[in-house]
This record gives C-alpha cells, sequence and structure tokens, in this order.
C-alpha cells in the first residue's frame, strides 16, 4: 500500500493564498522538515534519510518520494513498496506544451496528444508520469525521455511503462481539480490517502 498525502502549499507554509508561489530555499527546505516529520510519524525508530548513488533521499524504514507544483505538495510513502515516484503539476502552470512535447515526448505520446486537439489534461498526465516513473527509479532526467513511451490512455487512470535502462514501473494517475498527480512503483500499487 502506498500512502499519499496531498496539500496546499500556503497551508503547510503558513502563507497567505496569492496564486502560484516560486519557492525559496527556506520554503523548500521546511517542505523537507515536514516531509521528515510525516515520515517519522510512520516509523517506529528514528528516521534515517540518506542518499543514493543518485542523489535521492532514500531510507531503509520506509519508501518515499515527494514533489510540488506551484500550489501543491505531494507526499508518497510505503512500508512495502522499496522504489515509488511521484510528481505534482497544477493544470494553470504556464507551459510551452508544443516544444516541450517534442523534445521529451514519445512519438506515440505526441500522436495521441494531437488526436486529443492538445488536451492539457492528457499532457499533464504524459508529464507526470515520465516525472514519477523516473524518481521511482531514481535515474531523473538521465535518459532520453523520447525514448520513454508511457502508453499513457486518455480515460484510464493506471498502466505500465516498460523501457531497457529502468525495467518496468506501475503507475497510477489521479486527477484533482486543479493538479494532474501521478504516482509509480516497481510493483502494481494500490494508493489510499494518508
Amino acid at each position: 500500500m502506498i500512502y499519499l498525502q496531498y496539500k496546499k502549499i500556503t497551508n503547510l507554509l503558513h502563507l497567505p493564498d496569492q496564486g502560484n508561489l516560486r519557492l525559496n530555499m527556506q520554503q523548500r527546505e521546511q517542505l523537507r522538515n515536514y516531509r521528515d516529520t510525516q515520515l517519522q510519524e510512520q516509523c517506529c525508530q528514528p528516521l534515517i534519510i540518506t542518499k543514493n548513488e543518485f542523489d535521492k533521499p532514500i531510507s531503509p524504514q520506509i519508501a518515499f518520494n515527494h514533489s510540488h507544483s506551484q500550489q501543491y505538495y505531494a507526499l508518497a510513502y510505503s512500508h512495502d513498496v522499496k522504489q515509488l515516484g511521484v510528481d505534482i503539476e497544477d493544470f494553470s502552470r504556464n507551459v510551452r506544451m508544443q516544444a516541450l512535447a517534442e523534445h521529451y515526448f514519445h512519438a506515440e505520446e505526441i500522436e495521441t496528444w494531437q488526436a486529443l486537439n492538445e488536451d492539457r489534461t492528457f499532457w499533464f498526465k504524459v508529464w507526470t508520469i515520465k516525472e514519477a516513473v523516473l524518481k521511482a527509479h531514481s535515474l531523473g532526467i538521465r535518459l532520453d525521455l523520447r525514448t520513454l513511451n508511457t502508453q499513457a490512455h486518455p480515460t484510464q487512470m493506471y498502466g505500465t511503462v516498460t523501457h531497457p535502462k529502468l525495467g518496468q514501473f506501475f503507475y497510477q494517475n489521479i486527477t484533482l481539480a486543479h493538479s494532474m498527480l501521478t504516482v509509480a512503483a516497481e510493483q502494481k500499487i494500490a494508493v489510499s490517502w494518508a
């Protein structure tokens, strides 16, 4: 089971609600402290966090990953799953979709997106799947993303990604009112709100 927290950043950081935020270093540190406090509550012993060879924070006690957009924060954690990743993007984010799709999307993803009249929700679905899978694996953006075909479906909210350098990962998309959130893991997943 993967547990998921989703919160508005302004509530977590006790800031006035002013729309899209650009977090400074101190605010990013506050989010890491929040993450660590939440994870410590799930562990029976003092939490140990180190970094792996790809500089990803890891713990021998609990698998976790967190992400933030300009408005929301997501934390995923599990005692059962070893590798997991999460990504969240706001639908209101101003992004050059065509240029990024051409540079980072697999040809089949571009074809599907264009067949859907360049639907923003589908674009964010593909983007967050890629990010969540790369974060779950720990590789990060050290891979030509055009070679990573998410095989995202316009209406299905789950699927499998397979890549020779990454192996196989399962994902689940969650379409929220203002954001697309995707959780990915090395094994089939069930997501529960914490």
